[in-house]
């Protein structure tokens, strides 16, 4: 039998089965009727009705197929979630680690530095002065540089130590023929002017410690890094030569420079890629060294027991450096090698007495001499 309900806004609801008899709620379950019989059975119990478990499977298909006719769609459940927790949610990306930068770099310096001069060799024994000028020039010897580095993950900036280390040296000696003569251009005027025999010899030694702070540049096959920090420089030098003959008896004089100076540093490194990690690159930095220069000056004859002159120099002293450096470079994942060359130049950073008149025994000027070193540079890197 079909059931159907009736609502009213005064009353409980009414139901009329098939004769049209209205029917209390109560009896509702009793007066359904399915047909065939064995799809289900009423069992009432004292007015109440419990209906099987085929009986209420029955009743769902056939209230779902009413409607279904009816055309009135079935209820469906709404959702109510919040607009913006509809929106997908991003992953938060992982901050990557950070990277250390280790460095070794071999270096094939040449120092190079005018006022090493120490004789003037003369063919003619005639008071004229007609000949060459003796000097000594610096061999070109290894060096080394180390860097020590950290960046931190996700950040364009990193901080770096480096440690350069240069060294040279060289000795040269001069025989007057029998008709000439040598001047020696080390001693004081008027005291050991000429002799038959001149040996000098110079030593120099540089240590630089770079603390830097640079910031990278990154876009396609380019890279960037430009840095500014502080310079420490150490730079000692000994020049001595020896002379014999004539007006010196084993005579002596030595010179020994010495400069130490602190001062900002900037510059910038760039590479750019050429494919498979190949790489062309270029770096230029300036300082600004401020600090003391020693030049003690000491001249004796007669096997050091005259004393001509002993003088103890210090003044402060500010000495420009400029350093320039090309090459090619090569990457492979946290490996790299660098090669090419480098020049600088350290601007008057030598400063020593000179006597200039034999008759004014203490009147001097202070001589300057830039330093500039080129040579070759073969750097072996790791990121880790």
């Amino acid at each position: 039998m079909v059931l159907l309900q009736f609502k009213n806004l005064s009353a409980s609801p009414v139901y009329l089965n098939a004769r049209g008899c209205k029917v209390g709620p109560a009896c509702l379950i009793e007066e359904i009727r399915l047909f065939p019989p064995f799809l289900g059975a009423n069992i009432n119990f004292g007015g109440r009705c419990v209906v099987s478990k085929f009986t209420s499977w029955a009743i769902v298909l056939v209230l779902g197929f009413v409607v279904t006719l009816s055309g009135e769609e079935p209820h469906t459940v709404r959702d109510l979630t919040p607009p913006e927790f509809l929106q997908a949610v991003e992953p938060v990306p992982e901050t990557p680690a950070g990277e250390v930068f280790a460095a070794a770099e071999f270096l094939l310096f040449t120092p190079r530095q005018r006022g090493l001069d120490f004789v003037l060799e003369d063919g003619r024994d005639d008071l004229t002065p007609v000949g060459r000028v003796r000097s000594l020039n610096y061999k070109t010897e290894p060096g080394i540089r180390a860097s020590l580095g950290y960046r931190p993950g996700g950040y364009p900036w990193d901080v770096r130590f480096t440690y350069t280390y240069i060294t040279s040296s060289d000795n040269f000696g001069v025989v007057a023929n029998p008709a000439g003569v040598l001047y020696p251009t080390l001693t004081r005027t008027g005291m050991t002017n000429e002799v038959n025999v001149a040996f000098a010899s110079s030593s120099l030694s540089i240590n630089v410690y770079d603390a830097e702070f640079g910031y990278h540049f990154e876009q396609d096959f380019f890279h960037a890094r430009i840095f500014g920090g502080l310079r420490l420089a150490n730079v000692r030098e000994m020049l001595t030569a020896d002379y014999d003959g004539r007006d010196a008896q084993r005579a002596t004089v030595d010179v020994r420079p010495n400069f130490d100076g602190v001062g900002p540093l900037f510059g910038i490194e760039s590479t750019i890629g050429m494919g498979q990690g190949l790489g062309v690159f270029g770096r230029a930095s300036v300082a600004l060294l401020t600090g003391s220069m020693r030049a003690p000056f000491v001249e004796t004859n007669n096997v050091g027991g005259t004393v001509y002159a002993d003088v103890a120099d210090r003044f402060a002293l500010t000495v420009p450096v400029v350093t320039l450096g090309v090459g090619v470079s090569y990457q492979y994942r946290g490996l790299s090698i660098r090669a090419g060359y480098e020049v600088s130049n350290w601007f008057g950073v030598f400063e020593r007495p000179a006597f200039t008149d034999d008759f004014a025994e203490g009147k001097f000027l202070r001589q300057s001499s830039s330093l500039g070193i080129d040579g070759v540079f073969v750097q072996l890197g790791l990121e880790f």
